[in-house]
């Protein structure tokens, strides 16, 4: 089995959490606090989602989203990483492929969608690009993706709520902010297809 089980995943969340903490550039609280809830949610709501399907793990996706974001047990700023390389890096030493990709899919919506920053490591994004050319997208990478971004700093949230939110804290133009909510619009009406129900209903989001 390529990923752990819930058990092993909580645990691993918290060993990530605790080398955060030790290392030169902790979490402060607050951000601690954003990044359980927000990784608990999108973990609780991709497991409620692939619950509706008939092909879907729901363990799996719960374990998916709560530890799509274990590269933050880095700084990516203050050592000019990317999280996502950062995140395959560590569930490959672990075996687990499964979440590995999970972790670099996430964050490009599409294959050969580059993020583009002066603040993230050019090493590490041809990183992902490079593993991005040799794997097709399936419906966990959509779920993971989808789930991520109707939930802002542990908030449940529409997708327009959340494209404004991380354009208030990081360098998205507005082409980039269409782009990006058409991609994941897509994604929801998939979803709202393969599940039968509205998603936001079913996650309570107005």
């Amino acid at each position: 089995m390529s990923y752990p089980n819930i058990n092993e995943a909580e645990d691993f969340f918290e060993y990530v959490i605790k080398e955060r903490n030790s290392s030169p550039y902790p979490f402060l609280p607050e951000w601690e606090k954003t990044f359980r809830e927000h990784c608990n949610k999108v973990a609780k709501n991709a497991q409620k989602i692939a619950s509706r399907t008939s092909d879907m793990n729901p363990e799996l996706c719960f374990v998916m989203g709560l530890l799509h974001d274990c590269g933050r047990i880095r700084d990516e700023k203050a050592e000019n990483r990317h999280h996502s390389w950062i995140g395959y890096q560590l569930m490959s030493s672990k075996g687990w492929s499964d979440i590995a990709r999970i972790c670099i899919t996430h964050n490009f919506y599409e294959k050969g969608f580059e993020v583009k920053s002066d603040n993230v490591c050019n090493d590490d994004i041809s990183s992902c690009l490079k593993f991005l050319s040799q794997i097709e997208y399936n419906d966990y990478d959509y779920l993971i993706q989808l789930t991520d971004i109707l939930n802002d700093m542990g908030t449940d949230c529409t997708i327009e709520y959340r494209f404004s939110s991380l354009a208030n804290r990081y360098p998205i133009s507005q082409d980039q902010i269409r782009q990006f909510s058409n991609i994941i619009k897509n994604r929801l009406l998939y979803f709202n297809a393969k599940c039968n129900c509205n998603i936001y209903e079913l996650l309570g989001i107005k």
